[in-house]
């Protein structure tokens, strides 16, 4: 069994990338031995990340505070939205990824019960829960999983393979954000260290891609 945990950016474009890789790479394979899990991550790194790739400023601190919070309203949005699910809250998610392909697109209530009420959404639940100290519990919670697993930037997926009964060591990879070199993770039938250098051995195929061994 492999179990992934791919952490991501509520609002980024890359991320959606890997979580409709990921999904994709499930249905084709009809493995109903893949487990994952679709974490939220926010620190300063991330918000350089994202204001790199959606080049803005990230020198202008207002604007960078902006992001910041815009993110951390996300992240909120979506762990209310988990409590009704995994299949509508992965849906609400990527739909709010999707709304903001432009940096500017508003992100208000508005937006938020209209991709809830799209996806399925209870959107009077949302709406409670979305400020509520569970949500940012779960936050919290998400923020110490993503440290205990040395979480820098997103996209990033920590890859435990159970197949071989070894439960302790996992492959983290940053900036996975490619259909191949998730195929090829998923793909592999042996431990993290025999991963990790068949991977190695491939590096020129990942470009931006570092691959490390948690133990």
């Amino acid at each position: 069994m492999l179990e992934v945990f791919l952490f991501i950016n509520p609002i980024g474009q890359l991320c959606l990338r890997s979580e409709e890789a990921l999904i994709k790479i499930i249905e084709e394979s009809n493995d109903t031995n893949i487990h994952f899990k679709f974490i939220p991550v926010l620190n300063l790194k991330n918000v350089e990340h994202y204001m790199h790739f959606q080049k803005l400023n990230s020198h202008d601190l207002d604007l960078r505070n902006q992001v910041f919070g815009t993110i951390y309203q996300a992240v909120l949005a979506y762990k209310a939205a988990t409590f009704q699910g995994n299949k509508k809250s992965r849906a609400f998610l990527m739909c709010l990824q999707e709304s903001f392909r432009q940096f500017d697109a508003p992100f208000n209530t508005t937006l938020v019960l209209s991709i809830a009420e799209k996806v399925g959404l209870d959107t009077e639940m949302l709406l409670e829960d979305w400020h509520s100290e569970l949500a940012k519990q779960a936050f919290d919670s998400d923020q110490q999983l993503a440290c205990e697993m040395n979480i820098q930037t997103s996209p990033s997926a920590v890859v435990f393979n159970y197949a071989k009964g070894q439960h302790d060591s996992g492959l983290l990879i940053e900036n996975c954000d490619s259909y191949d070199l998730l195929k090829e993770v998923c793909s592999q039938q042996t431990d993290a260290e025999t991963t990790y250098e068949t991977l190695s051995r491939q590096q020129s195929k990942f470009t931006n891609v570092a691959f490390r061994v948690l133990t």
